[in-house]
């Protein structure tokens, strides 16, 4: 199953069609075509870097007893592109104002649509109560504290 970010503009609704989906998995047009993948996301200064950092990669191959350092930087930097540009793209989204909604497993994105779109349907007809958290409170009891992020070893994205 693939991780799907969904994405809300800034002062959208949760029920708004202009959610955002980004799959958070290996991109293998990344890994193919690094520069050009980040330059067709809109990710212009990226991908003018990455093409520089390509093209002198490309260079440094033909000088004598470079080509294997050449190799490996150029391969480092395909799997960097690839594992870290779907999470680049949400950090994006994030400084332009988009806030996360829900982080769905699905195995494709018609699937993590259709589940979005349910997702939606069941709070409107039935709203779970948010999960309590414990903090501190008075007389040294522990009630809930909506600042505190809770206890755990993995962020839950704002979903339970």
């Amino acid at each position: 199953m693939t991780p799907f970010l969904v994405y809300l503009p800034p002062g959208a609704r949760p029920d708004s069609a202009d959610a955002v989906f980004v799959a958070d998995r290996f991109a293998w047009p990344a890994f193919v075509f690094p520069a050009f993948w980040l330059l067709f996301k809109r990710q212009w200064a990226a991908g003018i870097a990455v093409f520089i950092l390509q093209s002198a990669m490309t260079a440094a191959g033909g000088l004598a007893g470079a080509a294997l350092a050449a190799i490996l930087i150029e391969l480092a930097l395909r799997l960097l592109v690839a594992l870290e540009g779907p999470t680049y793209l949400a950090h994006r989204l994030e400084n332009r104002g988009f806030t996360l909604a829900v982080v769905l497993p699905a195995p494709d994105l018609k699937t993590a649509e259709a589940m979005y779109g349910a997702t939606l349907d069941d709070l409107a007809s039935d709203p779970a109560p948010p999960l309590p958290r414990l903090g501190p409170g008075r007389d040294g009891v522990k009630t809930i504290d909506p600042t505190n992020p809770g206890f755990g070893l993995f962020d839950t994205y704002g979903s339970r």
